[in-house]
Order: C-alpha cells, then sequence, then structure tokens
C-alpha cells in the first residue's frame, strides 16, 4: 500500500480535533484516495465522506427541529440524511449499481469497520424515525445527542481505510487527495458548526462548547482560504479553474453572512428566531455547494492526468 504524507489533516483535523475532542483520522491507514471511474473507486470514498457529513447533519437537524427552529427543513433534513446514509452505507458493504460501485466490499477488515459504523448508526437511525413522526421526543434527541461523536469518530476511521484500500496514486496525486480531504471534512464542519450553533442559541452556555465553535469556525475558514487562494506549505495552489474558483466564492460569500450571527451568539448575545434560521439555511446552502465541489474536483483532476 502507499503512504501519504498526512498534511491535510494537519490543516483541517488536529488543532480541531485537540480542542475540540473530534475524532482524527489513523495515519497509519490515510492514504492518497484512488478514483477509478471502472470500479467505482471514487463513489466508495465519496460515499465514506458522505457518512462523515451525515454524521453531523443528523444532530444539526434533529437539534432545530426539537426546537422548533424551522420544523419543515429540519424534518426534510433528518429524512434525507438517514436515507442517504442508510444507501451510502450499504452500498459501501454490498455495492450499487445505481451508485456506479461494482461489487461488494472483499477485504475482512473494511468490512469490520463498516460493521462498526453501522452498529453505532442503528439506535441513531432509530432514534430519527422516532423523533420525525413526534419533534418532541426527549428520549430520541438525546440518543441522536450522546452518540453523533462516536458515529463521526467511527465514520472518520472509515472514511481513512477506504482511502487507504483504494488508493492509486498514478490515478490521483498527493496534491488533489488533500484537497478532497479539506473539501470533505469542510462539509462535515458546516453542520458540526450548526449542532453546536443551536445548542447555544437554545440555552447551553457553555464555555467549553463555545470554545468548541470557535475552533470549528477558525478551521473551516482555513479550508476555505486554503483550497480558494493556495497554502505553499501544504503545495496547494489557488483554485485550479475559473469554475472552482467561483464555486469556492460563493461559499465563502455565505460565509460572511452567517459568521455575524456565530460571533454575535460566542459573545452572549441573544439570537432572534430569523437569524438562526437564517444560519441553519445557510449552513446547509455551504454544505451542498461543498459537495458540489468535491465533483468539481474530481473532474478537474482527471482531466490533467
Amino acid at each position: 500500500m502507499y503512504k501519504a504524507t498526512v498534511l491535510c489533516v494537519g490543516l483541517v483535523a488536529a488543532s480541531e480535533a485537540m480542542a475540540t475532542g473530534d475524532p482524527m483520522p489513523d495515519a497509519e491507514i490515510l492514504q492518497v484516495g484512488t478514483f477509478s471511474e471502472d470500479t467505482g473507486d471514487v463513489v466508495r470514498i465519496e460515499s465514506a465522506e458522505y457518512l462523515r457529513t451525515y454524521s453531523q447533519e443528523v444532530a444539526a437537524a434533529a437539534c432545530f427541529l426539537y426546537n422548533d427552529i424551522d420544523v419543515v427543513l429540519s424534518q426534510e433534513l433528518l429524512i434525507e440524511s438517514r436515507l442517504g446514509f442508510d444507501k451510502r452505507v450499504d452500498a459501501l458493504l454490498n455495492g450499487s449499481e445505481e451508485l456506479g460501485i461494482i461489487g461488494g466490499e472483499q477485504r475482512r477488515k473494511t468490512i469490520a469497520k463498516v460493521d462498526d459504523v453501522i452498529a453505532t448508526w442503528a439506535p441513531i437511525s432509530a432514534a430519527v424515525d422516532a423523533l420525525v413522526a413526534n419533534p418532541k421526543d426527549s428520549d430520541a434527541v438525546n440518543v441522536i445527542k450522546n452518540l453523533n461523536l462516536e458515529l463521526l469518530e467511527k465514520t472518520e476511521v472509515l472514511v481513512a481505510q477506504i482511502e487507504g484500500q483504494y488508493a492509486n496514486p498514478a490515478e490521483l496525486m498527493q496534491v488533489d487527495a488533500i484537497k478532497l480531504e479539506i473539501v470533505g471534512r469542510a462539509a462535515m464542519m458546516t453542520q458540526k458548526i450548526a449542532k453546536d450553533a443551536c445548542k447555544i442559541f437554545t440555552g447551553n452556555d457553555s464555555v467549553a462548547l463555545k470554545d468548541n465553535l470557535g475552533t470549528s469556525m477558525q478551521n473551516y475558514e482555513a479550508s476555505i482560504n486554503a483550497l480558494l487562494h493556495g497554502m505553499p506549505e501544504l503545495g496547494l495552489q489557488p483554485a485550479p479553474t475559473p469554475q472552482i474558483a467561483a464555486q469556492l466564492e460563493a461559499v465563502q460569500a455565505d460565509w460572511i453572512k452567517v459568521r455575524p450571527i456565530l460571533a454575535a451568539a460566542l459573545g452572549g448575545e441573544t439570537i432572534d428566531r430569523d437569524s438562526q434560521v437564517f444560519l441553519f439555511k445557510h449552513m446547509v446552502e455551504e454544505m451542498l455547494r461543498l459537495s458540489e465541489l468535491t465533483d468539481s474536483y474530481v473532474t478537474q483532476s482527471k482531466h490533467i492526468y
């Protein structure tokens, strides 16, 4: 197997993990990703990254729904994320003609990690269904609250495992893999930020929570700036095409709109309901834009080699 220098973890994961207690990928198994159209490797890696994002999307939507903040959108996101998680995790395990993943997983170590994710996901999935049916189900929301970071940790490990197993440096340069990892983690962070903001909006005044949110905000900004403007210490050049630059600028423009709300919440100000809804909707939009950006980076990397 080919080993990659885990520079992307240094930018996005290391400081956040130390400050917030979030998990870091295992450096021994984080590899340069493989993106093979014929075998569906790109979809395997993207599917694992989707699971990582869903772990926080579920938690954010559950918090907003339980607290009556944009009930329609939060219910839609809970349903979408549960169905999406089930679809992607099954595809990783058994393959999916629909998604283009050819054949089920064969490596026992990877199967064990997928099974580990499923075991943590099962009670969350049941809690999502219960919460959609009854948005005031405190037992259901507590299950999601108590297990979402464990699920994030296990999906992080699975992402690293999938990246390692399907690595092929001849098809994707290390710098491209770093970009994709940064984008994938940024998509997850949009929902982690939304989740932590919701907690603050609804009365959690914990210093640790605010510190976690502040660190996530800093790392998110650093990620988008690195992708847009480059970061020489990681070997990253500025956005490689006008299309990708425009996508990143749209992400940044949305972020500029919501950052003052987050800063006010961190400063102890009371955030009105309209602003809470505004932030929730825009962080969802950020997540969707970053998912589209992943596809653009994959396409761009294929045109080079």
